[in-house]
This record gives structure tokens, C-alpha cells and sequence, in this order.
């Protein structure tokens, strides 16, 4: 397990810090969705929330939508959910 954690570190440092931030605050955010709701509570909340910030971004012109922001939000509740069932 620390070799895994060992290497998930490192790769993460060669990503950019806007994409940490959309992997942080989707961590932040989907933390209690996965303790206290459902799987496809945790699940179809955080879709909504990821593709909802490309939207706003959009819409307010912060910056393009983009496939990988979004994903970067959403992909920690997906390893929440596995620590949930298999730790």
C-alpha cells in the first residue's frame, strides 16, 4: 500500500496545480456524500457538482468547460468509495 501511495504522489506532482485543486475540493465536497448517502447518492451528486462547475466557468467565462476538470472533481469519490467497501 505506501509503494502505491509512494507513486500516486509522485505522478500527482507532475499535474498541473488547477487540476489538484478540482481533485482536492471534489475530495472536500464528496467526503461526507460517501460517509453519510448512498453509493449512487455519492455518485450522481458529484456528477452533478463536476459538470456543474464546467458549466458556471462557462457561463461566467473563468475558463473553457473541460472533460478533464471535471473528471478530476469527480475521481475522488469514486476512491472514497472503494476505501468505503474494501478498507
Amino acid at each position: 500500500m505506501k509503494t502505491i501511495i509512494s507513486r500516486l504522489l509522485l505522478r500527482m506532482s507532475l499535474i498541473q496545480t488547477d487540476k489538484l485543486l478540482h481533485f482536492f475540493y471534489g475530495t472536500i465536497i464528496a467526503i461526507p456524500f460517501v460517509i453519510f448517502g448512498t453509493t449512487m447518492e455519492a455518485i450522481g451528486f458529484m456528477i452533478f457538482i463536476s459538470i456543474g462547475k464546467e458549466i458556471i466557468d462557462a457561463k461566467f467565462q473563468y475558463s473553457l468547460p473541460s472533460w478533464s476538470d471535471a473528471l478530476f472533481t469527480f475521481v475522488p469519490t469514486l476512491l472514497l468509495l472503494l476505501v468505503k467497501f474494501y478498507a
